[in-house]
């Protein structure tokens, strides 16, 4: 398993009401369970067309079998850990590392336009960065990459989660720890209906979707 990369894809089970449910709030739960659906198979398309390994990373309010047989035997699987999304972060990191990879690029699953170039990327930079990280437009990431030997999970402890502050406070913990950091270009999560339509204009995905909010 030398030099082993993974793609670690944080994924919820698309049950209406537990995924996207800002987006829910304007287009309905429903709607947002199912375009949630086609976020998460877009995205694995991408991650399956790289070289590297892809994982799942399953939210544990459902059991692995049921994202196996939503999303296929094709995968690898793990179970997220942790009281917070930091601490599911830093632990697939950690699982990862455990099960042979020694280069971990993980990624959420709200960014089904994330270009394969851009993993790419991350991974080419963890040769010469300790950190690499995809900064989002809403003040988080959309991506966090390292190898084994560069790991630094002090970056996930303390972070005011699901605010703007999120990337600020990240890259300040970086700092202080001396490591060597990376930058990615800025993208849009897709939370809100204003970011689907965006996302839809700009790169023609989900285009049938591109809906008004429900009254």
């Amino acid at each position: 398993m030398h030099n082993r990369t993974a793609i670690i894809v944080m994924v919820k089970y698309p049950q209406a009401g537990s995924v996207k449910t800002r987006l829910g709030r304007q287009i309905g739960m429903q709607k947002a369970s199912e375009l949630y659906r086609g976020f998460v198979r877009t995205m694995l398309a991408t991650c399956r067309s790289s070289c590297f390994d892809t994982v799942i990373s399953c939210h544990p309010d459902h059991p692995v079998s049921d994202y196996r047989e939503w999303l296929g035997s094709g995968f690898d699987f793990m179970v997220q850990k942790g009281e917070d999304i930091g601490h599911k972060m830093r632990n697939g990191f950690e699982q990862g590392f455990a099960i042979g990879f020694n280069r971990v690029i993980l990624i959420g699953s709200d960014l089904p336009h994330l270009p394969a170039a851009t993993i790419e990327e991350a991974v080419q930079k963890t040769g010469v960065c300790d950190v690499v990280i995809g900064p989002a437009l809403d003040g988080g990431y959309y991506l966090v990459a390292m190898k084994q030997d560069r790991f630094f999970p002090k970056m996930f402890d303390d972070i005011p989660w699901s605010t703007p502050d999120v990337l600020s406070m990240t890259l300040e913990k970086i700092a202080a720890g001396r490591r060597k950091l990376c930058l990615l270009a800025a993208m849009r999560d897709i939370d809100t209906l204003e970011d689907l339509n965006a996302v839809s204009a700009e790169t023609g995905l989900f285009v049938n979707y591109t809906i008004h909010e429900t009254r």
